[in-house]
């Protein structure tokens, strides 16, 4: 926008002489400066007697309304398009670049990843994409930086408001409406002072000797239509030179405002299209990746719980569980972020370890005769522990139900976040503790039904053996069975290796 400056000579004249004095000069000035406008190859534009804008005027503005007015609505929303930047940049693209690009899309890298394994996937997308990169040169980049730049100062000299501005000399023009004969008559610059700073910012910006081809194919890919009627534009582009080179409208707003050194300042375009559209595909490679091995995981993970638990949904727990996360993450926190781990385990442990391996483990170590003591022992102590682990895992939910301590708390400060951040952070503090301790439970646990697992599995080898070494009295126990004894041991261990399994995928997707 323009500013009123005061040149440096008007400050040094008016220390040296009175204040009428540098009014005369100032005078002097604007009389100067209205000789200028007359002599002005534009000077009909503007009566400097009356500093009235003339018919003429508005003339230039109607034939340039009608020349780029059907565009506005077509760019009304253009200047701040992400579809418009990216087809600047992808029509200078290369024929290689072009077939490379498509290999980037979502759709191409998950079709891909059906045969590929996400990691080898992973290398040769970064591969191509490196080499896709490789032909933006600086010379390309500028380019097409350049290009862009001058669609902006278009979208903008297109948007200025001609209609606003042409109704002041005719309140009866209809908006839109080309095929208007206009009767135009003088307005007051002081009405319009504001809109002529305006125009001569969209008209300083505008690069006259763009290359119009091609900038009006980029809006034609973008909207499926021409911008603006091309040969009139053209034609058109030499008068708004000549207005530019004459500085007329800069004068008439000095004469209007009466300050002879009023100056419009133009921002610099700064937007670098090509890097941001470089960083917007790779991102989009960086999101699919991880959707590709989310997807994965979450697939995984329903094939492992139906080995684990068949067709019965877990009930789980209670308190710390996924459902739980929802308050939490209305306000911005991850929440329990064990909360699958948790949920599978206690599943595990009340649900089946209590039975059918609680069943199995009494039968092997009570009724057992071990020759060695060492793995009966290690097989012993995982069993209890995981029954003092099934205790301590109910306990720590039932200290994060809605009435318990944490609880309150938990609700209490998550209802005082948007007027406290000091609850925020008592918030994540909380959490921070209670993960910790799910983690720590489950770590234990994890190690102990892997000790139990491998116990398991030292049985059936033994039982296999021609020559059984580590429990004398197979036959005893299989006597005392209720089902084949092997068979019950290698679904066990079985569901035991798929539990294992079950819970390292989960840990990893929720790390």
């Amino acid at each position: 926008m323009a500013q009123k400056k005061e040149s440096f000579l008007t400050r040094i004249v008016q220390l040296f002489f009175p204040r009428a004095d540098a009014e005369a000069i100032k005078k002097r000035h604007l009389k100067a400066l209205a000789k200028e406008i007359s002599k002005n190859k534009f000077g009909k534009w503007y009566k400097p007697s009356s500093e009235e804008l003339q018919q003429q005027m508005a003339r230039f503005f109607f034939e340039l309304y009608k020349i780029v007015g059907p565009a506005r609505a077509l760019l009304a929303s253009a200047a701040s398009s992400k579809v418009l930047k990216s087809i600047t940049v992808e029509q200078n693209l290369s024929k290689q670049q072009h077939q490379m690009r498509e290999r980037f899309t979502p759709e191409a890298i998950k079709e891909r990843a059906k045969t590929t394994n996400p990691k080898e996937l992973n290398l040769q997308v970064q591969k191509e994409f490196d080499a896709f990169m490789r032909e933006f040169d600086g010379k390309k980049i500028d380019e097409i930086d350049t290009q862009y730049r001058q669609l902006n100062e278009f979208i903008h000299f297109v948007l200025f408001d001609y209609y606003f501005f042409l109704k002041k000399f005719d309140p009866a023009l209809p908006e839109d409406k080309f095929s208007y004969t206009p009767s135009f008559s003088h307005v007051n610059g002081e009405y319009l002072k504001d809109e002529l700073n305006d125009f001569i910012v969209v008209l300083n910006g505008l690069s006259l000797d763009a290359n119009w081809d091609k900038l009006f194919a980029i809006i034609t890919a973008y909207k499926n239509v021409q911008p603006v009627n091309a040969p009139q534009w053209k034609k058109y582009l030499g008068l708004l030179n000549d207005v530019r080179r004459s500085h007329i409208l800069e004068k008439i707003i000095q004469h209007i405002t009466k300050n002879p050194t009023y100056v419009v300042e133009n921002s610099p375009f700064t937007e670098k299209v090509t890097d941001d559209y470089l960083k917007q595909i790779e991102r989009s490679i960086d999101n699919t990746l991880k959707d590709i091995v989310a997807e994965q995981k979450n697939s995984q993970v329903a094939v492992l719980v139906q080995r684990v638990f068949g067709n019965v949904i877990p009930s789980g727990t209670k308190n710390y569980n996924p459902r739980s996360n929802a308050a939490f993450e209305k306000r911005g926190l991850a929440g329990y972020i064990y909360a699958d781990a948790m949920n599978y385990l206690k599943s595990f442990l009340v649900e089946y370890f209590k039975s059918d391996v609680r069943a199995l483990s009494d039968l092997i170590l009570v009724r057992g005769q071990w020759t060695q003591q060492v793995l009966s022992a290690e097989y012993s102590e995982s069993y209890h522990n995981l029954m003092h682990i099934s205790t301590k895992l109910l306990e720590f939910d039932e200290k994060l139900s809605e009435v318990s301590e944490m609880g309150v708390k938990f609700r209490t400060l998550l209802s005082r976040m948007e007027r406290e951040k000091e609850a925020g952070r008592q918030v994540q503090k909380h959490l921070d503790t209670v993960n910790e301790a799910a983690l720590k439970l489950l770590k234990v646990a994890i190690k102990n039904i892997m000790t139990l697992g491998n116990a398991v599995k030292n049985c059936i080898a033994d039982y296999d053996k021609p020559h059984r070494d580590l429990l004398q009295n197979w036959k005893e126990i299989e006597q005392h069975s209720d089902k084949p004894i092997r068979e019950w041991m290698t679904a066990v261990y079985t569901k035991i290796y798929n539990f294992i399994m079950l819970e390292q995928v989960v840990l990893k997707k929720e790390e």
